[in-house]
């Protein structure tokens, strides 16, 4: 008895996880079953109708019909079969369909494996791109099974080809394409969750928030959380705000997971990140940016709260950890909440490197309360072991800070994650006209005498003496209680790796290398102090004591533009 296998084809990456389900194990899996043989293509009846340059990434597999389980696992390669375009016409009369051009389609893979017993094979993916066509041509691609290896008790169906149609477009289509001219209009929830079937490796896709989206009840997967991290995105809000937005996953819990690319003018409100797993976390990214990956963010707001009863360093109220990121004019007034080390307002562990790979976060401020371990900083809880590079410049918080030691109320630990050299270490750290304006930095209990632990600062609790330490201001009534009653804080001046920053020495006390900035006036505000600090007004909205990000703040990446250089949304005579 020969098995029938036939080819299904889906129209979008993500169908294969619904389809998998319409291919199922037959009840009786024995090698002398026998069954009729079915084919199922859900998504590819529509037409693909792409706009020039655009592309998309498609999934196909194989599948045995119920009562036609395979008795071996069998190695299966596809192809695209020309001959076979005369019998889609045939098919469908009037037609008139072309072959796909050979421009315009590549198999990223086309292997894939059905196992014994298993009805559905694994996943070949193919990717199409309007090259080489002619506007509003119908092209047809037949994918066929090219030949099965592992077994010879197999046989085709009577129709074993599926059909891709593909038209070119020069209209905008309905809901958007995904396009930098044309992004995905996200309108509901549904459309929110849908994001992730839209999104493929090594493509950079564009979405739009339309309108403010409520996500009660909606059971979130982070939108980029596997390796290796491609999927590149480019998420406008629009100025609207995503309320209740929930997630406990298991992997990076977070909006994103990884942030490959640009997330901008965008608010969450009332979020709520549950992370029981061992990974970091955070509102917006468990990550931001990784490697190669870069990832920035402007004029994102989120309010909320992190919570890790998980075994992880590295939880912040926006982002876990920033691996190559800028980030530009963002703010979380969140509680964060972590039994472990590395804990921030806006990010937990920053991963700089020595060759070049910069983390940047300016004009951003937090507020709420950030509470963890060792490492605890109002806006980052510090770096590891390659933590150069690392810039935090006029921001401010407000949040309070409680920790047992090495907190900060801008950051927590900044000596590349040592203790050791602190007097000769250079990470290039930088902390420029930040204002530590927190009501309270507080170890959770004090031991009299004890000189044997990290050191605590207003600005910075531990730091490399010649890290970049310049203009940063300490609100003057602080509540700062360090683990010992021997610290307190005292004004330092201005540190460079030609200038180290100086300590008040306390003897015998190995781990003493606090930041405290200097002492703002009684009775100052921070929008006072800010304003004497040369914070950009264009950025910043400096006329009430609390500064605000403005909404049309000219910060962010530079933007994407065509092929042809040409700028999104101008026509070629506005660049003149």
């Amino acid at each position: 008895m020969k098995k029938i296998f036939h080819i299904t084809t889906l129209a979008l990456a993500f169908a294969s996880v619904l389809f998998m389900g319409s291919c199922s194990k037959s009840e009786n899996g024995d090698e002398g079953a026998t069954g009729l043989l079915y084919t199922s293509v859900p998504g590819t009846d529509a037409t693909i109708k792409l706009m020039e340059g655009k592309s998309r990434t498609l999934e196909a597999l194989v599948c045995a019909q119920e009562g036609a389980a395979p008795g071996a696992t069998l190695k299966i390669t596809l192809k695209v079969d020309a001959e076979a375009v005369d019998a889609y016409n045939a098919e469908h009369l009037g037609a008139n369909a072309e072959l796909l051009p050979a421009t315009a389609y590549t198999f990223v893979n086309n292997t894939l494996l059905l196992a014994r017993y298993t009805m559905t094979s694994s996943v070949a993916k193919l990717r199409i791109t309007a090259n080489g066509m002619e506007d509003d041509q119908l092209y047809v691609l037949p994918i066929a099974i090219d030949k099965v290896e592992g077994s010879s008790n197999w046989d085709l169906a009577q129709n074993p080809v599926s059909y891709i149609t593909v038209i070119q477009t020069v209209e905008r289509p309905e809901g958007g394409d995904g396009s930098m001219q044309f992004p995905y209009e996200l309108k509901t929830a549904d459309d929110l969750v849908n994001m992730n079937t839209k999104l493929s490796e090594g493509e950079k896709v564009y979405f739009k928030l339309m309108n403010d989206i409520d996500m009660t009840g909606v059971i979130w997967t982070p939108l980029n959380y596997a390796s290796p991290y491609e999927k590149a995105i480019d998420f406008d809000g629009d100025g609207h705000v995503i309320r209740n937005f929930f997630c406990d996953y298991s992997s990076y819990p977070s909006f994103f997971g990884v942030l490959n690319g640009y997330c901008h003018d965008v608010t969450f409100e009332n979020a709520e990140i549950a992370c029981s797993a061992d990974s970091g976390c955070g509102i917006i990214a468990g990550y931001g940016g990784t490697g190669a990956i870069h990832a920035d963010a402007a004029r994102v707001h989120v309010q909320g709260k992190v919570t890790l009863t998980g075994n992880k360093t590295g939880v912040g109220g926006m982002f876990g950890t920033l691996g190559n990121a800028t980030i530009v004019a963002c703010s979380a007034d969140v509680q964060v909440e972590s039994g472990k080390n590395f804990v921030g307002g806006l990010f937990g562990y920053a991963k700089g490197n020595a060759d070049g790979c910069i983390v940047e976060i300016s004009d951003c401020w937090t507020s709420g309360s950030v509470k963890g371990n060792q490492r605890v900083g109002g806006i980052g809880g510090g770096t590891d072991k390659t933590g150069y590079n690392v810039k935090i410049i006029n921001c401010y918080s407000t949040a309070t800070v409680e920790g047992v030691f090495c907190l900060g109320g801008i950051g927590g630990h900044f000596n590349l994650d040592s203790s050791a050299n602190p007097d000769t270490n250079q990470p290039n750290d930088v902390f420029e006209n930040c204002i530590a304006w927190n009501p309270s930095i507080k170890c959770a209990e004090q031991t009299a005498g004890d000189k044997s632990h990290y050191s605590s600062g207003a600005v910075v609790g531990f730091t490399a003496k010649m890290n970049f330490l310049k203009g940063c201001v300490r609100r003057p009534d602080i509540e700062f209680y360090e683990y010992s009653d021997l610290f307190s804080m005292y004004d330092q001046a201005d540190a460079s790796p030609s200038s180290p920053l100086v300590f008040q020495v306390v003897e015998g006390a190995s781990y003493n290398y606090p930041y405290h900035g200097t002492a703002a006036a009684a009775g100052a505000t921070i929008a006072q102090v800010a304003t004497s600090l040369g914070w950009n007004a264009a950025i910043w909205d400096l006329t009430k004591d609390v500064p605000t990000i403005r909404p049309d703040a000219p910060v962010g990446p530079t933007p994407d533009t065509g092929s042809d250089g040409q700028l999104h949304g101008f026509d070629d005579n506005d660049l003149n």
